[in-house]
């Protein structure tokens, strides 16, 4: 065909391709209007996910009778009148696009009153091209009807209401969550599907953030508020124990705007890369104010994504600060708030209970924390009977030693010449060779002792990682690892960085490798595992120096996590309080590297609640 001039009809039908993208689209759109207007209240009402019908009220400052038309029209607004005003907008919307293309794609009727009018207007565009007197309120109220009923090729592309609807929610909570101090209404064909009221204090804000997030977030919420360079993050990060296995739980705003944002997500993810591992994600509602000459809204047709000037400084900016939140979290003492102290002692249930693994030694490579306090001591433990043949009753009666009172009372004892008691405590027993049980000061200690050594061990590897002191033990008689090309010529190119970890590997020919030394902590595991895992992550993963840094410390968690002891293994006393003294000094030891408690804690009073003690 020749060039030619397209019509406006067909260029805001293009245009509005860009802007609305499914209801959920025109509803963000035209809640920021209601924003940008000062409105104090804000109700959106939707019908068949939007398909139907979709009506936003507010009670903001309104758009003039003799305005009303062109705000309909394309490339129309009253929030920039310049590039400089451009440069430094702290409005929400300012293309001048969404109404009128929300007009060319549906059936849209523009109802407006100012302050002091003695009655409303109303446009609809296609209808009419000039303002009618209306009957309304104050405020705005915009309704949308039969959403791309005109183009069906684009109205075949929508999912079903209910699918809808769930987009809808999405961007009904962003919002929600931009502005405590409005009150926000949702309605789905006629019934009420959330009211949030306007938020007076923090109390209420985290209120509303855990309502979008879920009742559980607000027992995990932990505050975030930290300025620097012009900067200011608040908000709230979740600790590890409410990771999620997408990321459907993270809302970041910047200067009020609803956001998304690699340089921003990649530095909370970071700040987390210690706390979890195999796809989990965090969840946080995170605020980050700044100039906003520094940052440039304009990057993306619909606002949803932004661009730094400063990028690195941001990045570093974000990270620090949420690092310091968990830092703070990990390093305050865990409350037992998943342990039930009003639940009634139940019957102990018949069931069968498998043989004991045979103990082999293991050496936390620390003394005995407490003098006079022996491998002897092992005795005193919870024991699992020796055979299935075992009756049930005794099956869950822990045995304890016949050890003098002065071994057995250890765990009371002051740890040091000033008279405290480690945070931790002293272990008095293992249960079912899973959990380690210690006495503090405060009352009982709950440890999983894999979690907390596969802590512990990992901490000492990133430690012995950055100092290039990871110990490799060569292999008597080497192995011989079969492995794709491209892993093979990986291992070739990138001996160094396995070098870095711990493994000594030499490619041996197309398709084949060597390995000749192993890291010392897995010397007695299932080395070749690990070592093919360590190849595919390295080989599959990306190039850049970040990403490596990130396969990096998997690869180190894994080994921790490889190398700690296993449930079903039996402890003495020693190799217990070694591991809680390990604890106490290990950052971040309250979770494992996958992001479960490592331990919990119950203190008397919650123990006499439990036996009704002074009731």
């Amino acid at each position: 065909m020749p060039i030619q001039l397209l019509d406006d009809r067909l260029i805001s039908q293009i245009a509005a391709g860009e802007v609305v993208e499914r209801p959920a689209s025109i509803i963000k759109e035209l809640v920021e209007n209601s924003l940008d207007a000062g409105a104090s209240r804000i109700g959106v009402d939707v019908e068949e996910g939007g398909l139907r019908r979709i009506l936003i009220e507010d009670d903001g400052c309104g758009v003039p009778a003799d305005q009303l038309s062109l705000a309909v029209a394309r490339h129309a607004t009253s929030k920039i009148d310049s590039l400089d005003a451009l440069e430094a907008v702290s409005s929400l919307g300012f293309r001048g696009e969404a109404l009128a293309s929300i007009a060319s794609v549906a059936e849209l009727t523009l109802t407006s009153r100012v302050a002091g009018a003695d009655r409303a207007y109303a446009i609809s565009p296609h209808i009419d091209s000039q303002p009618r007197p209306a009957a309304g309120a104050p405020g705005t109220r915009v309704e949308v009807r039969e959403l791309f009923a005109r183009i069906p090729a684009r109205r075949k592309f929508l999912r079903a209401p209910a699918t809808e609807f769930k987009h809808i929610r999405h961007a009904f909570n962003q919002l929600a969550l931009s502005r405590f101090d409005v009150g926000f209404t949702l309605r789905h064909g006629g019934v009420e599907s959330a009211a949030l009221a306007a938020c007076s204090n923090d109390d209420n804000r985290k209120q509303r953030a855990a309502h979008v997030l879920g009742r559980e977030f607000d027992d995990h919420a932990v505050a975030v508020d930290e300025s620097a360079a012009g900067m200011r993050l608040t908000g709230w990060i979740a600790t590890p124990g409410f990771s999620r296995g997408q990321a459907d739980r993270q809302y970041s705003f910047v200067n009020g705007r609803p956001i998304r944002d690699k340089v921003f997500n990649h530095a909370v993810r970071l700040a987390y890369r210690d706390l979890l591992h195999n796809q989990r994600h965090p969840a946080y509602v995170l605020y980050l104010t700044l100039d906003p000459r520094q940052v440039d809204v304009n990057a993306h047709p619909a606002k949803a994504e932004v661009r730094f000037r400063q990028s690195r400084l941001v990045h570093d900016f974000v990270f620090r600060s949420v690092s310091r939140a968990l830092a703070a979290v990990e390093a305050r003492p865990h409350e037992a708030r998943t342990v039930d102290l009003t639940a009634t002692p139940g019957r102990v249930e018949e069931s069968a209970h498998s043989r004991p693994m045979t103990p082999r030694g293991l050496n936390f490579n620390a003394p005995p924390s407490r003098p006079g306090v022996t491998e002897t001591a092992a005795s005193y433990r919870f024991q699992q009977p020796p055979s299935p043949s075992a009756s049930a009753a005794s099956a869950a009666t822990p045995r304890v030693s016949n050890e003098p009172d002065a071994v057995r009372q250890h765990a009371s004892e002051p740890a040091n010449e000033a008279g405290e008691t480690p945070p931790l405590g002293y272990a008095i027993g293992q249960l079912h060779d899973i959990y380690i049980l210690a006495q503090n000061a405060e009352g009982l200690v709950l440890v999983d002792m894999h979690a907390a050594h596969e802590r512990v061990l990992y901490e000492q590897l990133k430690a012995e990682f950055s100092a290039g002191r990871i110990q490799c033990k060569r292999l008597l008689v080497p192995e011989s690892l079969s492995l794709s090309e491209s892993e093979a010529a990986m291992v070739e190119n990138r001996a160094d960085v396995l070098a870095e970890v711990g493994f000594e590997l030499d490619r041996s020919g197309p398709t084949s490798a060597m390995l000749r030394g192993v890291p010392a902590l897995l010397a007695d595991r299932d080395y070749l595992a690990v070592a093919r895992d360590v190849i595919a992550e390295l080989d599959g993963g990306p190039r850049g120096a970040d990403a490596v840094r990130d396969i990096l410390d998997d690869i180190l968690a894994d080994m921790g996590c490889k190398a700690a002891v296993k449930a079903g293994r039996r402890l003495t006393l020693a190799e217990m309080n070694a591991l809680l003294r390990d604890m106490e000094h290990t950052d971040r030891a309250g979770h494992c590297n996958h992001g479960r408690p490592s331990w919990v804690s119950v203190d008397r009073a919650g123990l006499d609640r439990l036996f009704m003690r002074g009731q």
